[in-house]
């Protein structure tokens, strides 16, 4: 996004979503919605994962 980890530390949690957001929707991102089996399949990656360091 371009912001130094200074200036994202000096931002609130609603300032940095809507920077965020913005970013997403000038890049073309946010138009596809993940599917219902691909969230399955992340949540069982993601729970496969705990404790594990990343």
């Amino acid at each position: 996004m371009g912001f130094t980890p200074q200036e994202v530390n000096a931002m609130s949690m609603w300032q940095f979503a809507a920077a965020f957001d913005g970013y997403v929707k000038a890049n073309g991102g946010g138009e596809e919605k993940m599917s219902n089996a691909e969230a399955d399949d992340l949540w069982k990656w993601l729970q496969s994962k705990e404790g594990a360091e990343f």
